[in-house]
């Protein structure tokens, strides 16, 4: 798999993140979150709550502004919350959601605020993109904590799942894992829902573990995960394979049309991968999910743009000739497949 782009100097990822509010709470003035994955997102915020605040207090001592609502952000209404001292609780929590202030200009008075959190609050900002380049991203950094919040690395999400059925009592293999974090994109909060309706499976059929069968059965389908094992046969010039998956996933009752589209999506995505060179790139341009990102841009690294884009041009044609009834809709596929294996001449 090629590596992500690293980290900018200073900022932490979403492990580190946890730990330093697990491990040094009272560390904790400004902190700047960012990312589009919500389970390690709500994880944070689940955690700082119990850092921060006292029991019983949420009224009191924790404070929201959700742009997204129609709350409208601005200094002077923070300057007015973190001039309150906390009630009932260690220290008073506000978060403020998807404000775009980390990303904006600062004034000098913007600045003075960041650089004079009071110790009694702490104080959160959750974006979904930021621009390290901006003097207000630094400013975050110099003053507070900065982090992004990313799910698992693919190697680390079937440990992941498989520790979480672990508590239950629950053992799955890294074939049925890898098929569940296939089926939802590496989404850690579509996982979770899955694994809880997995695990309510098993027990109320008394099973000890999930099998690939179990996965199959009751996750969503895995076609997006085919799609890319099609594609992954092609970037090493293995027609074979890749009409073999074809076939299976017909033979599985997998509409043709959905299947078409699919393919055409796929090559599409593959182009932005080629031209966006690393996963941050790709998420910020099309705020697809990471771990899609990082598939996609190791991917595409088996392919040349010039093929790319001949092979999407040749599959926008065909899916013309099969509408116009001049090619059978199989036959399409499959010729697609021969032309994206040989990857040069498209």
């Amino acid at each position: 798999m090629a590596k992500a782009k690293a980290l900018p100097k200073g900022v932490l990822n979403s492990r580190q993140m946890l730990a330093k509010i697990n491990k040094e709470p009272d560390s904790l003035g400004l902190v700047l979150l960012y990312g589009t994955e919500n389970y390690m997102i709500d994880g944070a915020v689940a955690m700082l709550k119990k850092a921060c605040l006292g029991e019983g207090a949420e009224d009191m001592d924790y404070a929201v502004i959700d742009t997204r609502t129609g709350d409208k952000f601005d200094m002077g209404k923070l300057e007015e919350l973190i001039s309150m001292p906390p009630w009932m609780s260690p220290k008073r929590l506000v978060v403020i959601k998807q404000s775009g202030f980390p990303n904006r200009e600062l004034s000098d008075k913007d600045t003075e605020v960041l650089k004079n959190i009071p110790s009694s609050v702490v104080v959160v900002f959750f974006e979904d993109t930021v621009d390290s380049r901006k003097k207000s991203f630094k400013a975050f950094l110099q003053y507070g904590t900065v982090a992004s919040m990313s799910g698992f690395e693919e190697d680390e999400l079937a440990g992941w799942i498989n520790k979480r059925f672990a508590k239950e009592n629950i053992s799955i293999g890294f074939e049925a894992a890898n098929s569940m974090a296939s089926r939802c994109s590496g989404n850690m909060m579509e996982l979770v829902n899955e694994i809880n309706k997995l695990t309510l499976y098993c027990q109320g059929k008394g099973c000890s573990e999930v099998t690939p069968d179990i996965v199959e059965l009751c996750c969503p389908p895995d076609l997006s995960g085919k799609i890319f094992d099609i594609m992954d046969a092609c970037g090493t010039g293995n027609a074979n394979v890749a009409l073999g998956t074809l076939d299976k996933l017909i033979s599985n009752k997998e509409p043709l049309a959905k299947i078409r589209v699919s393919i055409v999506n796929h090559i599409k995505a593959l182009i932005m991968a080629k031209e966006a060179r690393n996963a941050n790139v790709l998420v910020e341009r099309t705020g697809m999910n990471e771990f899609r990102a990082k598939k996609l841009v190791s991917q595409a690294s088996n392919f040349d743009m010039k093929s790319l884009i001949n092979l999407y041009l040749a599959a926008s044609d065909s899916d013309s000739d099969f509408k116009h009834g001049l090619i059978d809709e199989r036959y399409s596929l499959e010729i697609i497949l021969v032309k994206a294996s040989a990857k040069s001449g498209v």
